[in-house]
């Protein structure tokens, strides 16, 4: 139990790391740092991301892409550099407005 909770307080504390290196970056792109804070945030290897739910009620296999989420924003760290991605969906789902 002790090892659950540890994991989900590191992972809020990397979510909270990450929003605060974006801010930045949202504020000149005029991107939602409200909306961003409700996505789900992932952390594998070399990189971060956050993704916004689906709101897809899955059916099996027949609409499972569907059902995924959709990645928003990407924290990569390349060259001993952090960079900042946006994707095909970051304007859909972050703009502000």
């Amino acid at each position: 139990m002790q090892n659950k909770n540890q994991r989900i307080i590191e992972k809020e504390f990397q979510k909270a790391l990450a929003i605060e290196y974006v801010k930045t970056f949202c504020l000149k792109n005029k991107l939602s740092l409200k909306k961003l804070q409700t996505q789900r945030f992932v952390l594998s290897g070399n990189e971060c991301a956050f993704a916004q739910p689906s709101d897809i009620k899955p059916n099996g296999l027949i609409n499972d892409r569907d059902t995924m989420p959709k990645v928003t924003l990407i924290i990569k760290f390349e060259d001993r550099q952090l960079r900042i991605e946006k994707t095909e969906y970051t304007e859909v789902f972050l703009r502000e407005g």
